[in-house]
């Protein structure tokens, strides 16, 4: 069984060749069509059996292969057996179909075994050879480690850790796969956060307008009720620009590359806000965190935790940290547990509700993504 099999154009065959012969130099074997198929046989047979006993099939992309109705049709095929990994030699922009995975960008490499480019796609490679061992492949993790160095004594490796935390991120895995929240591929995991990004971000920038809005409103009722002066300058002159600003920032490149981050940070923002203006509405109005304010205000904000895009994970740390200051408010106010016990069952309940929206959500998205690979 070969472990790389390189679809391309043969217009491309002189870089082909080359990186052909880089992943020589790591002990790699390289199935190529024009020196795998034997004469007098099908073609497209002889390709349906070779990428089937393939570990990864590497699709090189570039103006010429975009055009190729065989790279196509090769693609099509590796990426219904969640096999494709593939790379970009002349920035060309893949077919419709595979624009949703991420693509190595390999136009800077110069040739051997050298380079940022080369570096992740034999890292991508490594991860993809050691999902194969885990199903039962017969590479052995030996051999992998002479594919990608080990790290230098006392660095981190792909391949070198120790066996007992890799048990437990194995458990974690495989609970996660369980519970259909991680595919078993990492390769494929990575390809979902994309999928996930482009189905729910512009609900991300909808929510950071939304609490924009909400702060101005609140704003407004603040000095139709004649409310403290300090939580009214704390909503206009702080909370409301920082709205604005993660708005802003939504927009940019950078937010969108890193989005479950940045919406995470901005949860955390809003709920440090939410958390400053209960204390100074407490400190300057009627409504005091004795009389259920600080409750009222955690559980919208755990009610609009719901709405934010994020993981399952993610979702529950922000609802933790939003629970966390709801206790921090309740004991700050001396409210003893026996007479509000009633006020944390309520934001746990929120809480809970959040999560079980937030798994919906992500595991529906997750089954159709997994729909687009059959």
């Amino acid at each position: 069984m070969h472990e790389v099999f390189l679809s391309y154009s043969r217009s491309d065959s002189t870089t082909v060749q080359a990186l052909a012969a880089a992943l020589a130099e790591k002990r790699l074997s390289v199935w190529l069509d024009k020196s795998g198929i034997e004469e007098g046989d099908a073609y497209d047979t002889q390709i349906e059996d070779a990428i089937a006993q393939t570990r990864v099939v590497i699709v090189v992309w570039s103006k010429n292969s975009t055009k190729s109705h065989w790279v196509r049709a090769e693609a099509a095929y590796a990426l219904g057996k969640h096999k494709l990994l593939p790379i970009s030699i002349d920035k060309s922009e893949p077919p419709l179909q595979f624009l949703h995975i991420q693509t190595i960008e390999f136009d800077s490499w110069q040739g051997g075994c050298e380079g940022a480019a080369f570096s992740r796609l034999m890292t991508a490679l490594t991860r993809r050879l050691e999902a194969a061992a885990g199903a039962g492949d017969s590479a052995p993790i030996a051999h992998l480690a002479q594919v990608i160095p080990l790290a230098p004594t006392g660095q981190s490796s792909l391949i070198a850790a120790t066996p007992e935390p890799r048990a437990r991120a194995g458990r974690l895995h495989a609970l996660l796969v369980a519970a259909g929240l991680r595919f078993a591929e990492t390769d494929m995991e990575e390809q979902f956060r994309d999928y996930f990004h482009d189905r729910t971000y512009v609900i991300a920038q909808f929510g950071i307008l939304l609490g924009l809005v909400t702060y101005a409103i609140y704003g407004v009722a603040d000095m139709a009720s004649n409310a403290g002066v300090n939580s009214t300058r704390f909503r206009f002159m702080v909370a409301c620009p920082l709205m604005l600003i993660f708005y802003a920032l939504s927009r940019r490149d950078y937010a969108k590359q890193h989005s479950q981050a940045f919406i995470l940070v901005f949860g955390i923002v809003g709920s440090v806000c939410v958390y400053i203006s209960v204390v100074l509405l407490g400190k300057e109005t009627v409504f005091q965190v004795q009389n259920g304010n600080g409750t009222m205000n955690f559980m919208l904000t755990l009610g609009f935790l719901a709405l934010l895009p994020l993981t399952v994970v993610n979702t529950f740390l922000l609802g933790a940290l939003c629970s966390a200051l709801h206790a921090l408010i309740m004991f700050q106010a001396h409210v003893p547990f026996s007479t509000s016990w009633l006020n944390y069952l309520h934001i746990s309940s929120m809480w809970t509700v959040a999560c079980c929206i937030a798994y919906w959500r992500e595991y529906l998205l997750r089954r159709s993504f997994a729909v687009t690979l059959s």
